[in-house]
This record gives C-alpha cells, sequence and structure tokens, in this order.
C-alpha cells in the first residue's frame, strides 16, 4: 500500500474565477509524488476532477474531505506513478482504507491533547470518507463484482461486506454525536470501530478487491477507479 501524504498545502479557489483550474493544475505539478493538496471552493469540483481524469490521469487520488453546503474541500495526492499509468482497484482503495486510517489517528491525537474542536473536524472528514467509500463499494464496486462472479446481489463475501458495512454505519453515528465531547465514550467507539474495520479490511484487500482486479481487464479496472473517484 501507499503510504499517506505528510507534505499538505491548501489552495483556496473561490475568489480566482475562471482561472481556478489553471491554479490548481500549478500547484498540483509543483507537488512531489508524496505530497498533497488541498483545493477549497464554493461549489462541487466535478469539472475540475474531469479534467484532471483526462490530463493527469494516473497521477492523483482524489478525496472529498468537506462536501457543502457552502464550502467544498478536496485533497488530491500526487501519485508516484509515470503519466497516464493505469490503476488497478487494490491498489487504489487499500490506499483510502490507509488515508481513513490516518484521519482517525489524526482525530484521536488531538482529543488526546484536548483540542477537541480539531477532533471534532477530523472525525467529521473520516465519516465523509468513509460513508463515501461504503457507496462506491456497494453502487459501483460490489455490482461489478457479483456481475463477473456469476453471484446473485449480495451474496458470498459481497453479502459479508454489506453486513458489516451497517454495523460500522451504527458506530459512525454515534462516533457523530460524541466526537468533540471530552469523556470517554468517543475512545470505546474509536476502539469498536477499528477493530471491526480492521478486520473488514484485511478481507476485502485480501479477497474481494483482488478478485475484482482479476475478473477485469487492465482499462476495465482504471476505468472503475475514474468512477470511483467521481462518486
Amino acid at each position: 500500500m501507499n503510504a499517506v501524504a505528510s507534505m499538505l498545502t491548501s489552495l483556496d479557489v473561490r475568489t480566482l474565477g475562471g482561472g481556478c483550474a489553471e491554479a490548481v493544475f500549478a500547484a498540483f505539478d509543483n507537488l512531489q509524488p508524496g505530497e498533497a493538496l488541498v483545493v477549497v471552493s464554493a461549489h462541487p469540483p466535478k469539472k475540475l476532477l474531469g479534467r484532471l481524469q483526462g490530463e493527469r490521469p494516473g497521477l492523483f487520488e482524489w478525496s472529498p474531505l468537506e462536501a457543502g453546503p457552502a464550502v467544498w474541500r478536496t485533497r488530491l495526492d500526487r501519485r508516484d506513478a509515470m503519466p497516464g499509468a493505469r490503476r488497478a482497484v487494490n491498489e487504489a482503495l487499500s490506499w483510502d482504507h490507509d488515508r481513513l486510517e490516518a484521519i482517525l489517528d489524526g482525530a484521536f491525537e488531538a482529543r488526546r491533547s484536548g483540542d477537541f474542536g480539531s477532533a471534532g473536524a477530523r472525525c467529521a472528514e473520516f465519516a465523509l470518507g468513509l460513508r463515501r467509500h461504503i457507496r462506491f463499494e456497494e453502487q459501483i464496486l460490489f455490482p461489478a463484482f457479483e456481475a463477473r462472479a456469476g453471484l446473485p446481489r449480495n451474496a458470498g463475501p459481497t453479502g459479508v461486506m454489506c453486513a458489516e458495512h451497517r454495523e460500522i454505519e451504527a458506530l459512525l453515528e454515534r462516533l457523530d454525536e460524541v466526537a468533540a465531547v471530552p469523556g470517554q465514550a468517543a475512545e470505546i467507539l474509536c476502539e469498536d470501530l477499528v477493530r471491526i474495520l480492521g478486520w473488514h479490511n484485511q478481507k476485502e484487500e485480501g479477497v474481494l478487491y483482488p478478485g475484482i482486479d482479476r475478473l477485469l481487464s487492465e482499462a476495465e479496472n482504471d476505468a472503475m477507479v475514474a468512477g470511483i473517484q467521481a462518486s
């Protein structure tokens, strides 16, 4: 799995008007592999993603951090890859597992230092990312796996994953309520989440994702990753 970037800069494009995409491309092109850029915008940056996929294919990870209604923040990680490099599902989604784990770790580091406001904000990023991850798995990845493997809907490994998703979502709802509140409730929930996600992610990375990679061609895998980015 790729390490999550440690070098992070921010670019607010809300006052740049028609030149915002060029500013983002210039900032992105100055990144080294392992560095990242957070783009702050007043609207969903769908057109920006389309341009990046067309003009910088294979070079970036796309991770929403905040999704409106007033502000959108999107993280662009510079990949250590050649332009046009095709993506595989296991590599892309395992990286997202690592990213989400790092966000949750950061939230509880903030709690331990007494910064509950930052902890709440980080937990909100984690919840947004994990709910998105679950959504694109169930709407894009699992149906493709079932169709190619000849499985009924939500049967076999995808049925197990969906059942675990419901457990994870229930924990997330409870975490939303206590993430920025002093006390032990959030720590207990975090321990439960880390335990369930550890098992869950191992099964996805060890069985389901490699299965998708084998069932789809390189071009189909690459197109699926692009669809996941846009979800």
